[in-house]
């Protein structure tokens, strides 16, 4: 488990100077929601971070098209947000079998890269992981922007990252199911998930 900035939300954060201001140019972020579709993107070799059954065999990278074949689970993550972010990690570790199980894949995508990852996280983890270099999926998704900082909003975080965020996926890149945490008030709920992955199949069937 991490323990990088534990305790930060009871030690004052400056705003950093190299980022922009939150207030001037605000640009909000907009998420993607259910009912509309997910950007399409690639995943290249370099930014894998974890290989699992998405990725085992994927050695020059894969569009998003590609790794959709069944309902795809798109998990973002940041262990800027502290506790936060090891306690996804663990509901999604403890939650895959049941996603497995429902008959989707999970793929995480992470803000940091796999040396920083993977000190954070140095176990083996069942599912994909994969760097998102410069926020570019999350800038897509909507979930980031330099202009409405998470550190604007959220005391303890002090990094330029994405808000949290979930999406499930169809073959046909429609979202069927949204999660998103301005704030950091809500826990990402992956039996939620599951449950749309069944709602999902039951209406395709």
């Amino acid at each position: 488990m991490s323990s990088l900035y534990r305790y930060a939300d009871y030690l004052p954060q400056p705003t950093p100077e190299n980022f922009p201001s939150p207030i001037r140019n605000r640009e909000k972020i907009n998420p993607v929601k259910a009912g509309s579709f997910f950007p399409e993107f690639f995943v290249e070799e370099a930014r894998v971070i974890n290989a699992g059954p998405l990725l085992n065999n994927a050695h020059q990278g894969g569009s998003l098209h590609s790794l959709t074949l069944q309902p795809l689970l798109v998990v973002f993550y940041s262990w800027h947000w502290n506790d936060y972010a090891d306690q996804l990690v663990e509901r999604l570790k403890k939650s895959y079998a049941a996603i497995t199980a429902a008959g989707a894949r999970l793929l995480v995508l992470s803000s940091e890269d796999k040396k920083q990852f993977t000190s954070v996280h140095p176990e083996a983890l069942p599912f994909d992981v994969v760097h998102d270099a410069q926020h570019r999926i999350a800038r897509k998704a909507g979930i980031y922007r330099e202009s409405d900082p998470i550190w604007g909003r959220v005391s303890g975080v002090n990094a330029d990252v994405p808000v949290p965020a979930a999406y499930l996926i169809t073959p046909s890149l429609e979202i069927s199911y949204d999660f998103v945490d301005l704030y950091l008030e809500s826990a990402f709920s992956p039996e939620a998930a599951v449950a749309a992955i069944g709602k999902k199949l039951a209406i395709s069937a």
